[in-house]
């Protein structure tokens, strides 16, 4: 068995993970998807048999396919400016042929690609998550601006507004803005409908929170963890990029998990990263899902969640591991904050910064 990892060699998350893989003894290969270069090329070979090759490796029965961050497929750059929609075209599809393929292949995949690219859709999640059993705060998705502005309309004393995927501005005279969720009331919206037109968004109800829940889902098993801001900040990502969040292991509601695991299975994903948000009467609201979110930083901020080793110990496991087989195997692998001295001393892996911070920008 080996790992294949459709990623950057350079992915925050794929760095650390191969290293820590390839020191417990297994055998990873990185693929960045498709692309002109040989380490890009790959083939699919239909002769009685199919048959998938991804780079310099052949994908064989039994391995485990990580669909982390495949990136987008390049055409070569001496392609004739006539030909060159005929050929990102043509590389598009040859993409998704692989991607879509692996599924049908015996290998274990994390997760689906199908999967994966439907659940990454803001309204589905919210749809398999109410009918799973999960608390949904009211929501509207619109660039209409008679229905923002009615959705907004009192009694409706607080909502929010967030964008569906995130967004930086780099400024001309230096630093970046960055998308995140804001409050907003109905006579904060602009006097001209037509701007309300310019960006579609998510409009939801306000969650009156005591804090948030970071959940990351391994199979069959939740992890949780309460994420505090010093000023309770509405959005907890900016603080975390600033170091500024308590995180702790905290125990998963038996209601919560039993739905997280049904809408799952709706869903056809094993892995993923769920935000919550706990009001102050302790019910947990679900805010979202990302299916490849990111993980890592909850170990910068709590030494006792290994959620590194946890995380391979699920990816080398047979499908359906129980929590118990999970914390086990986990003692198998180096941590982060190993990753971390490691680099220290031998320099960086694969030119891997260690000083960006695994900040989730889902």
């Amino acid at each position: 068995m080996k790992i294949i990892v459709l990623a950057h060699p350079n992915d925050n998350h794929t760095a650390p993970l191969k290293w820590a893989l390839e020191r417990a003894g297994y055998n990873v290969v990185c693929w960045i998807g498709p692309g002109w270069q040989p380490k890009q090329q790959a083939s699919i070979y239909f002769d009685g048999r199919v048959r998938m090759k991804l780079g310099e490796h052949t994908v064989d029965e039994g391995d485990v396919v990580w669909i982390r961050r495949p990136q987008p497929p390049v055409h070569h750059p001496n392609t004739a400016e006539a030909d060159r929609k005929f050929a990102e075209g043509e590389y598009r599809w040859f993409n998704w042929s692989a991607l879509y393929l692996l599924s049908e292949l015996p290998v274990r995949c994390i997760n689906p690609y199908d999967a994966s690219r439907h659940i990454n859709n803001k309204s589905v999640q919210l749809l398999m998550a109410a009918s799973s059993g999960m608390l949904v705060p009211q929501t509207l998705m619109s660039n209409e601006p008679g229905a923002v502005r009615e959705f907004l309309r009192p009694p409706r004393q607080q909502a929010i507004c967030k964008a569906f995927f995130p967004h930086i501005w780099q400024k001309s005279e230096g630093g970046m803005a960055v998308t995140e969720t804001f409050k907003l009331r109905e006579d904060q919206l602009p006097e001209d409908d037509e701007v309300l037109t310019y960006a579609p968004a998510i409009y939801q109800d306000l969650v009156d929170k005591e804090f948030d829940v970071r959940m990351v889902l391994l199979g069959e098993t939740v992890y949780s963890y309460s994420v505090r801001t010093p000023k309770g900040a509405l959005d907890w990502r900016q603080d975390a990029g600033q170091g500024q969040v308590e995180v702790q292991a905290i125990a998963t509601p038996s209601e919560v998990e039993e739905a997280v695991l049904r809408f799952a299975r709706k869903a056809g994903i094993s892995f993923g990263s769920l935000d919550f948000a706990v009001d102050r009467e302790g019910r947990w609201w679900f805010l979202e899902i990302n299916e490849e979110g990111q993980f890592l930083w909850l170990d910068e901020f709590d030494a006792d969640a290994h959620m590194q080793e946890k995380f391979l110990a699920f990816l080398t496991l047979p499908a359906g591991a129980s929590r118990a087989e999970i914390e086990e195997r986990q003692f198998q692998f180096p941590s982060w904050r190993d990753y971390c001295e490691a680099i220290k001393e031998e320099g960086p892996v694969e030119e891997v910064n260690i000083n960006v911070g695994f900040v989730s920008v889902e």
